[in-house]
């Protein structure tokens, strides 16, 4: 038993190493932003304030606690009988009797059941590991889409103003007897890119609010922009990152660690038919003899017991077995359902991320260089009377677009790339 305590408690002390530096925060005050917050900011305040992460903890705490409760002996019985009418014998009236006893589980049982409370306790420290993940990957991603917020929201003001820009010539132009439809055209360009950018106002407080649901911030006030910065792709090995799903994980892991415990828990079940002793002892209460002078009067006799279970009904421990070997192939199937799930996903991530390198690539070496040359040429040509208002306003339309596109990209990359860290066990920003 001790040595079973020794591994125990040596277990414990490395499941909880990591959370020393990684839950800092749930043992202090709730963290606050800073004025000007970077991801950093957001990841730190919300591992330190997520209601579902700090939940996740405490469960883990609780599991924990089970491991003791587990591997410990069972309560001894203690009884106490007082007999309504004397029990005569030739000694003396026996008036009360006193009971206790410890039921002892058969070697290896509690040994079984610490490891299987161990093995859980791992197993949901790996599923708070998968959870404080999914949150960086959450906010990461909000926060990546907040800023592709921010320079849609920027581009859209700059067109507005370019075309309020025109607007002046146009009217001129309307003034000295020109036609009235570019002016009309150009007013409702600039009336429909007002309407874009009220609706990206709105976006932004959606956007906010899910920042707020993710840190449990209860302020009113928006967040402020991001910066979102296009820094070069690194690229992405699939062989290794599969590698590295399968190796590190965790949420795998902690269908693995399931596994262990599952079998276990069939080990347990090829006990259970063993009964388990009870050691105790009988004293009894009892008066002098009626006759002073019989021998042994009112001396108190005690005994020695021993009781064990009679495990006559097989047919309930070989249910028990069986299922505990079902569960243990249920687990085990799961493993292999999550692993092509996770597979399925990496997949998706790493052809997310190559999807939005070329795209980046593309729209940085021909489409935008293009689109800006056009939205020159055709303002040049307008004020030359070589083209039109609407060639201006669809040049700039154009440009409007790509450049959306080619931010969404840039965002979509950084995405994709906290997915694949996600997936793989690791927490970069």
């Amino acid at each position: 038993m001790k040595s079973f305590f020794t591994k125990s408690l040596g277990a414990t002390v490395l499941l909880l190493l990591p959370l020393v530096t990684i839950l800092e925060g749930l043992s202090q005050d709730e963290e606050i932003l800073p004025k000007k917050p970077t991801l950093t900011d957001y990841i730190r305040v919300g591992i330190a304030n997520n209601p579902g992460l700090r939940a996740e903890y405490e469960n883990y705490q609780a599991a924990l606690e089970q491991i003791p409760q587990a591997k410990s002996l069972p309560d001894p019985k203690f009884s106490a009988t007082s007999f309504v009418r004397d029990v005569q014998t030739r000694t003396g009236p026996q008036r009360n009797q006193l009971a206790i006893g410890q039921t002892f589980p058969w070697f290896g049982k509690l040994r079984l059941s610490g490891e299987i409370a161990s093995k859980e306790a791992q197993a949901i420290y790996h599923l708070y590991e998968n959870s404080l993940l999914y949150l960086h990957r959450d906010i990461s991603v909000v926060y990546y889409d907040y800023a592709y917020l921010s320079e849609a929201t920027k581009i859209t003001k700059e067109i507005i103003a370019l075309l309020e820009r025109l607007e002046p010539s146009v009217q001129e132009k309307v003034r000295v007897g020109g036609d009235l439809a570019p002016l009309l055209r150009l007013q409702v360009e600039i009336g429909r890119n007002h309407d874009v950018l009220q609706a990206l106002g709105k976006e932004r407080v959606r956007q906010s609010a899910k920042f707020d649901a993710l840190l449990d911030r209860k302020g009113p006030s928006l967040l402020p922009w991001p910066k979102l910065v296009d820094s070069k792709g690194e690229g992405a090995n699939r062989t290794k990152f599969v590698e590295a799903l399968f190796a590190d994980n965790p949420e795998l892991k902690a269908i693995e660690t399931r596994i262990d415990k599952a079998k276990r828990a069939v080990k347990l079940s090829t006990l259970s038919p063993i009964p388990d002793p009870t050691i105790g002892a009988n004293y009894f209460d009892t008066g002098s003899a009626l006759n002073p002078g019989t021998p042994g009067s009112g001396d108190d006799p005690w005994g020695i017991q021993i009781s064990f279970k009679l495990p006559l009904w097989f047919g309930k421990y070989k249910a028990e077995k069986k299922q505990a070997q079902a569960n243990q192939r249920m687990v085990e199937k799961l493993l292999e359902n999550r692993q092509n799930t996770l597979v399925a996903e990496l997949e998706r991530a790493l052809e997310d991320m190559r999807e939005a390198e070329d795209r980046i690539a593309l729209y940085n070496k021909t489409l935008l260089p293009a689109a800006r040359q056009a939205v020159e040429v055709s303002e040049e040509s307008y004020k030359a009377d070589r083209a039109t208002i609407l060639d201006v306003i669809d040049s700039e339309r154009t440009l409007l677009e790509l450049e959306k596109t080619y931010w969404r990209a840039v965002a979509n990359r950084y995405s994709s790339r906290i997915r694949l860290e996600t997936l793989v066990g690791r927490r970069t920003e």
